[in-house]
């Protein structure tokens, strides 16, 4: 059997769960194999991720995921054709003697006693919903919440947490299923620390085992699933521990996103990883150059390696071009915001008009810090800022050009992206990617890493000579892709263990 273990599948993703989810969705339509995903994180709304991606036809609809919650709660957690339970369920005010204060911009409200107007719950609900998200309790002495309950999208309690009195950090959290059964408990510290002390899971409301860290869950979660001679590829680096060391004799690939080395040091969570090859059956990389600075520290043999850059379909649709540039891509420290901002402000003092557009700040912190920084530079006329788009596509097609600053990627997915619907890109040569899609003066330009002045020189020669009708190199072809999926499965299914 073949698996795909992440840490995550969210409905608004950037890279690499696009990549992932591609990658399954490659294999089930052009070689008839199908995945398993399992997933490690707690969503008690996954169902509607899944809807969401079969709706836009991101995944078919027999692809099987399997969430660890879901798992431990005996498949209770989030279908509810599995359990006996009214969906219309009332959520009484379960505080008595008050009077509510409503905020419907913010889709909450506040409750105080009636008698010395204590303030004693908070409620907050879903988006244009009478459903009821968390709700807040607050006793006599102290400031901050001591209790939280959450509930789903159908208005189904599914969580308890108890916050401590001095710290207001989590003691610990109950986990209930769709019955409203007990599965699963979390204790921490109660300190500044606040570490995780236990995790306890339940079977039939009878404690089942306990555990120590989440780590050592999900290991005991991949030995009771994973059968002998299982392919599982890995595309979050949080489980290649539990994974390398499942009891179980499987074939390991583990997909690298991104760069495992910063600022000249191998990442901390790319340690495991590459310190126990003798565990991995295939690391799956998306450039030749990585594997070649891997293999510059690392004794680890060719035939250990399997480099698929991501692909692309061609595109077929066309938009009129407006007079900006464009970013997608997190806010973060990695992708070098401040760098596109003063690039864009050293362009923009040639007289220029042109709008930049960014998509991707759901940080509000992040998002903060470059609104502060286009109101220093006086772009507040020139700059938009916007969460993820839901098309991208028409994000690329309408821009002058995309633009990269950041300091490192794994492939810089955006770059094929965004020349895949003729946009060009403007990206600082980093590790890695942009030098294996960008042809500079065909399809973009490589900029040496971090020189401002030299970007902004490539943002006016855009300006002034536009690059028509660029494409994509032909590896980077769907078809391609193909081809090396099928060639990487083929000779891990004869690999003896």
């Amino acid at each position: 059997m073949i698996y795909t273990v992440t840490s995550t599948l969210p409905e608004m993703h950037a890279g690499r769960t696009k990549a992932l989810l591609r990658r399954i969705a490659l294999y089930n339509n052009e070689l008839n194999v199908k995945q398993t995903i399992l997933t490690t994180n707690y969503n008690p709304n996954y169902e509607c991720v899944y809807s969401t991606f079969i709706r836009k036809n991101t995944l078919n609809e027999d692809t099987h995921i399997v969430n660890i919650y879901d798992w431990l709660s005996n498949f209770k957690l989030h279908n509810l054709n599995n359990v006996e339970v009214d969906i219309s369920v009332h959520q009484p005010v379960r505080v008595k003697n008050y009077y509510a204060v409503p905020n419907y911009d913010k889709n909450c409200v506040r409750y105080y006693d009636n008698d010395n107007d204590r303030y004693i719950l908070y409620r907050q609900y879903y988006p244009n919903s009478e459903i009821v998200k968390f709700e807040d309790y607050f006793v006599t002495g102290t400031k901050h919440k001591t209790e939280r309950w959450e509930y789903n999208i159908n208005g189904i309690l599914h969580k308890i947490t108890n916050y401590s009195p001095k710290f207001n950090k989590k003691l610990a959290e109950n986990f209930y299923d769709l019955e409203g059964n007990i599965y699963c408990k979390k204790y921490y510290e109660d300190n500044e620390a606040n570490k995780l002390e236990y995790i306890y899971t339940y079977k039939d409301g009878i404690l089942n085992s306990i555990y120590k860290t989440e780590k050592d869950l999900f290991k005991y979660f991949f030995n009771c699933l994973f059968k002998k001679g299982d392919i599982v590829f890995n595309d979050a680096r949080l489980l290649d521990r539990p994974l390398l060391d499942c009891k179980v004799d499987i074939k390991p690939i583990l997909v690298f996103h991104n760069a495992h080395k910063v600022d000249g040091e191998i990442k901390n969570s790319y340690k495991y990883a590459l310190n126990n090859s003798d565990k991995v059956t295939k690391y799956y990389l998306l450039t030749h150059s990585q594997q070649r600075d891997i293999q510059e520290e690392f004794n680890i043999e060719n035939e250990k390696f399997t480099v698929i850059p991501h692909f692309i379909e061609k595109s077929n649709e066309i938009a009129e071009k407006k007079d900006q540039f464009v970013y997608l891509g997190r806010f973060n420290e990695q992708k070098q915001m401040p760098h596109l901002i003063k690039g864009f402000k050293k362009f923009n003092q040639h007289g220029f008009d042109t709008k930049l557009v960014l998509y991707g700040g759901t940080d509000i912190k992040e998002k903060d810090e470059i609104k502060k920084l286009v109101k220093e530079n006086e772009l507040e006329n020139y700059v938009e800022i916007h969460d993820f788009t839901s098309n991208p596509g028409l994000a690329f097609r309408e821009s002058l050009a995309s633009l990269l600053t950041s300091k490192f990627e794994g492939f810089a997915l955006t770059v094929m992206e965004s020349i895949n619907e003729n946009c060009p890109t403007i990206s600082y040569d980093i590790k890695y990617g942009p030098s294996e899609i960008i042809v500079d003066g065909e399809n973009g330009y490589l900029i040496e890493a971090n020189n401002i002045d030299a970007f902004a020189d490539a943002m006016v020669k855009i300006k002034q000579n536009p690059l028509n009708n660029v494409e994509n190199k032909k590896e980077l072809s769907y078809e391609s892709a193909v081809n090396n999926f099928k060639e990487l499965i083929n000779e891990v299914k004869k690999i003896n263990i």
